[in-house]
């Protein structure tokens, strides 16, 4: 399998870890909304009552509380949806290593590495990945490296120079690490936008 095809898989398979998700999420959401209408509704009738300012400095207080417990709620969902997300990948990246074109794609960690520190001289991979790397290593002639198996990864390595003052990570947690930032930005997009009205 060419890696185009293991990452069109790994797509194809969080699109539907996403569907999954967005679909417990929105019953979850609109419980949500209409546990904040509720709120609202009765922050707002009990304030009304009273025609003061008194009255109307309350109301504006019970309303903002209830508006940041559902902000709280919000956040809390939106971080349930990353933390599935990261499960989700998790998982399919703990079954790279068993793809047949692994080979290929550990070489093409490997020249990046190189290519941004072409002096390390020292491969750290998981003990996984020591007979792929050594292979790879054999066939790019890249005798003067030395393979220490410290790492603990699901794939992928660590490139260092020989005095460990500057390494490279690319495995693929650091990958993902990489990818925070975005892999948020999906799990804030699965939640449906809260609206005051209606």
């Amino acid at each position: 399998m060419a890696l185009a095809d293991i990452l069109a898989a790994l797509d194809a398979e969080a699109d539907e870890e996403i569907a999954r998700v967005t679909a417990q999420t929105s019953e979850h959401f609109e419980r949500l909304r209409h546990e904040t209408r509720e709120l609202a509704s009765s922050a707002e009738q009990a304030a009304s009552s009273a025609l003061d300012d008194e009255a109307e400095r309350r109301r504006a207080q019970i309303v903002n509380r209830a508006r940041l417990v559902v902000e709280r709620r919000v956040s809390a969902a939106i971080e349930e949806i990353y933390q599935e997300l990261l499960r989700g990948v998790s998982r399919r990246l703990a079954e790279v290593r068993d793809q047949p074109d692994y080979e290929g794609l550990f070489r093409r960690l490997l020249d990046e590495c190189r290519a941004v520190l072409p002096d390390g001289r020292v491969v750290r991979v998981d003990p996984a990945d020591e007979a792929v790397c050594r292979r790879v290593l054999a066939s790019e002639g890249c005798d003067g490296l030395v393979v220490e198996t410290s790492l603990q990864s699901a794939g992928g390595l660590e490139l260092a120079t020989a005095d460990g003052r500057r390494a490279v990570w690319n495995t693929f947690e650091s990958r993902v690490w990489r990818a925070d930032r975005a892999l948020r930005s999906v799990a804030a997009a699965e939640v449906p936008p809260l609206r005051g009205d209606g």
